[in-house]
């Protein structure tokens, strides 16, 4: 029997006995007595975790002792997060689910940041039945499973396309069957892109009868109420707090303990209150701007609250940035909240809203985003995909290629926005589309290579052995790429057929190789920069890079692996996750220096600078030495994004949106431009020299218009 429950995904088809016999237990009526298992954060392989888990396999009935309460053998077990160190590849993923053995209830996991960040772990939960998303009843109760973590990055977001998914499953619940709610990244958090980006999921969920939220990462136990919901977070099973929360839902009570793996019964009370037969969270509309309304200098600000509350204030807040009150007016249950906000300051683009109603100590927030566009116009179009996106987007011959979440690799006329077509791959795409012929080469997190004429007809496809979040590069005749599981492919282009494959790197490869002189360059997550033969994969040099040199223990973290290469007059230049840049000899791959502080490198358009993303900000351009040309603050970071060149313009974005275009001979700021709601990016900037577009994880694709210089 799969260990793994079977559930209900995207699709909302049933799968799986062990979900069926969960659903029958689901009929409308009272809450009935049911406890669950919630753990977190077990970074398989970890010795102390099998022992932890090995104590869940075995439960019985329980003694809730601080509650004074027998409860039942737990129905099923959550886990959420952080299943694996270094993510699931080198037998890890089966070491973790080796932990369960002999388990005979339901087991339903999600993914943590450990999990996504080195080899992400979504392909292996699919190949278990279960998906990046997912729900399942049980008792009355509807449980959702929500994926935190960024795929193939460490920081969390809350996906356009799981906001989506989750407002359809959620409309098929009602308002009054209790909801519970699990994921990795604890609500707030300042590892999110900023606030928006959780108010998203919030405003979703209060409109819901939404009992407990449920997350790990901080391998503690506490209770914290976020804007009105209960969360818990489940400790970890190894450490000085190994164990794990047990959670019982008894005569319409629901309670949650946390059971220290060295004590005989769970002896720390977490939470203990009524399950309500409905939320109490007040309805809030935002009726002025419109959800994405584009407008000028002025915002005209109108708010409705519905509610048994007794408001003393109501305010607003405009990218966390600007700030005021609005004038409330109305009593119990009908009030509105009205004001003026003036937003010539702010750089052109897109923006967030938050409107606060207050009484006392309590809050009651909604928030939504809106386009600020100055009599200028700098914005040439935008395009919604309905996913967040990390893809670069590819233009050629006034066609703009991009893939995102949801699978879907699209075509946009580049001088108008309008829509083209679209085919739908069947999971994730984070690789950059390759056009090259004539044709349009694409990949995705189940491992498929296809092949499309530039019209959207499939010519080919390919399964490679893992997820292939590697961009494809052209060479020879052949397109190259990574795959998660440490492999470096060769397809001939025209046919798809394997030309070879390199298996010197022991872990995952995402980034984007770099061909130059009949050579291939890539990272990879075994801490190690390969230069391969271009004709026949053959290796010719391996070389440590810099950052897993620096430190004496997890040199694996900090391989040179999630930003891609570059080459410039005979050095090869590539940042790692210690945000040190390698300099090495093409040819030796002997290294010819070093420097700090730095995410990733882009190359200018005469193949002899180097363009670096400072951690401290900046943007930078230097030789092939290393040395300094010039140097600007850019708002930039630590995301491993690529700078481009085009027509003597250097193109850069910041993790949250700040689009900045700089010349390329002095590094002098020509225009900047807000791309996103203070959402992530982590795609490049791409211009044809008319337009600079990008993707957000708003789920939209955005056109730019260049000023001439």
């Amino acid at each position: 029997m799969n260990r793994f429950a079977k559930h209900r995904q995207n699709s909302g088809a049933a799968l799986g006995t062990l979900l069926a016999l969960l659903v029958l237990s689901s009929s409308r009526g009272a809450v009935g007595d049911f406890t669950f298992i919630h753990t977190s954060d077990l970074h398989a392989p970890m010795a102390q975790s099998k022992t932890t888990v090995a104590q869940i396999v075995g439960l019985g009935p329980i003694d809730l002792a601080p509650y004074g309460l027998e409860i039942p053998k737990p129905s099923f077990v959550l886990a959420t997060g952080d299943l694996n160190e270094f993510g699931g590849g080198s037998g890890w993923w089966e070491e973790y689910q080796a932990y369960w053995k002999g388990i005979t209830i339901p087991v339903f996991p999600q993914l943590g940041n450990h999990d996504n960040t080195w080899r992400s772990n979504l392909k292996s939960l699919r190949d278990a039945g279960l998906a990046a998303c997912y729900s399942f009843d049980s008792h009355t109760c509807h449980f959702v499973g929500l994926m935190t973590p960024t795929l193939q990055d460490p920081r969390p977001s809350v996906g356009e396309e799981q906001l989506l998914w989750l407002k359809q499953d959620l409309a098929k619940v009602g308002p009054q069957r209790p909801v519970f709610v699990f994921f990795h990244h604890p609500l707030p958090g300042s590892e999110f892109a900023s606030r928006y980006d959780y108010d998203r999921l919030l405003d979703v969920l209060h409109g819901y009868n939404t009992v407990l939220m449920m997350a790990g990462h901080s391998h503690g136990y506490a209770h914290r109420l976020v804007e009105g919901i209960d969360q818990t977070t489940g400790g970890s099973t190894f450490g000085p707090n190994a164990g794990f929360a047990v959670v019982s839902v008894k005569e319409g009570m629901l309670r949650v303990a946390y059971w220290k793996a060295d004590a005989p019964a769970p002896g720390l009370k977490l939470l203990e209150k009524p399950i309500p037969e409905q939320t109490s969270y007040p309805k809030i509309e935002i009726i002025s701007p419109a959800f994405r309304q584009a407008g000028g200098s002025s915002v005209s600000v109108s708010a409705r609250l519905s509610g048994a509350v007794a408001l003393e204030k109501a305010t607003y807040s405009v990218d966390d940035e600007i700030k005021g009150d609005l004038k409330l007016s109305g009593t119990a249950p009908n009030w509105t909240a009205d004001g003026t906000v003036e937003v010539s300051r702010l750089l052109p683009g897109a923006h967030y809203l938050r409107v606060e109603f207050m009484q006392g100590s309590e809050r009651f927030s909604r928030s939504t985003q809106f386009f600020f566009e100055p009599e200028q116009q700098p914005t040439a179009w935008r395009a919604y995909l309905g996913a967040s996106s990390k893809v670069t987007p590819a233009i050629v011959d006034e066609v703009v290629y991009v893939g995102a979440n949801d699978g879907a690799l699209r075509a946009f006329n580049a001088r108008t926005g309008a829509a083209l077509w679209e085919v739908r791959t069947g999971a994730e795409i984070l690789a950059e589309p390759l056009i090259a012929k004539g044709t349009v080469y694409t990949a995705n997190g189940l491992g498929i290579v296809s092949a499309y004429t530039t019209s959207g007809e499939k010519l080919w496809s390919f399964t490679a052995g893992d997820a292939v979040y590697s961009s494809p590069v052209p060479a020879d005749g052949k397109i190259i790429f990574g795959c998660n599981n440490g492999w470096l492919y060769a397809l001939d282009a025209g046919t798809g057929k394997l030309a070879w494959t390199n298996k010197d790197a022991t872990y995952a490869i995402e980034s984007k190789p770099c061909v130059w002189n009949d050579k291939v360059f890539f990272g990879a997550w075994d801490q190690y920069v390969r230069c391969v033969n271009a004709r026949d994969g053959k290796l010719v040099w391996q070389q440590l890079g810099e950052g897993s040199r620096a430190v004496k223990g997890a040199k694996r973290y900090y391989s040179p692996a999630d930003a891609m290469p570059v080459v410039a007059e005979g050095k090869v230049m590539i940042a790692d996750r210690n945000m040190m840049l390698s300099i090495l000899d093409a040819e030796t791959g002997e290294p010819a220096g070093s420097m700090t502080g730095v995410s990733a490198t882009g190359i200018s358009e005469d193949g002899q600078h180097v363009y670096l993303r400072k951690t401290n900000g900046e943007l930078a351009k230097v030789d092939s030495s290393g040395k300094e040309i010039w140097r600007v603050a850019a708002l930039l970071g630590a995301i491993p994004t690529a700078p481009t060149e085009k027509n003597g313009v250097v193109y850069v974005c910041s993790g949250k949106g700040v689009v900045s275009a700089i010349a390329a001979d002095n590094g002098k700021i020509l225009w900047q431009y807000q791309a996103s709601p203070q959402l992530y990016v982590m795609g490049s900037v791409v211009s044809d020299g008319t337009h600079a577009y990008l993707t957000s994880f708003d789920g939209s694709l955005t056109a730019i218009k260049c000023p001439a210089q």
